[in-house]
């Protein structure tokens, strides 16, 4: 299966379904001076893409490792398999793993820790000028 750009308004709205992802996964990092311990690999398959690239949605896997992170984006994640932490810059680790459910926030700094062999679905939101300004601060 190819990328699929997410129609626009005036096309007929389609489902993308995450059982639909198939094909081969593209190197996605993490960048050596990034890694704090471990030789983590990651992959990634891109399910959609919005047309001007500020939404996109995939399966994300990765070797263990841990790798300082900073995020520009909003990333929503469902843990498929594995196991791992998400530390904030303070230090406080949220562990994850299979079925665990969670939005990485814009302006996120800290690390990811992959202890186990992980994959996940991820939709990533890019933020606009003023276009996500709701409940919750998103």
């Amino acid at each position: 299966m190819t990328d699929q750009k997410l129609p626009t308004q005036s096309a007929q709205p389609t489902i993308f379904a995450f059982s639909s992802i198939d094909g081969p996964m593209e190197h996605a990092g993490p960048d050596p001076d990034r890694i704090v311990s471990g030789t983590p690999v990651a992959k990634v398959r891109t399910l959609v893409e919005s047309e001007d690239g500020r939404i996109s949605a995939g399966m994300w896997t990765c070797t263990p490792g841990r790798w300082r992170v900073s995020y520009d984006e909003y990333e929503y994640c469902r843990i498929l398999s594995g196991k791992g932490a998400v530390i904030d810059e303070s230090g406080t680790q949220t562990e994850i793993g299979l079925g665990d459910e969670f939005i990485v926030p814009a302006g996120f700094v800290g690390e990811w820790l992959v202890t186990e062999t992980m994959s996940k679905h991820f939709v990533v939101l890019i933020p606009g000028s003023g276009s996500m300004d709701i409940i919750g601060g998103i």
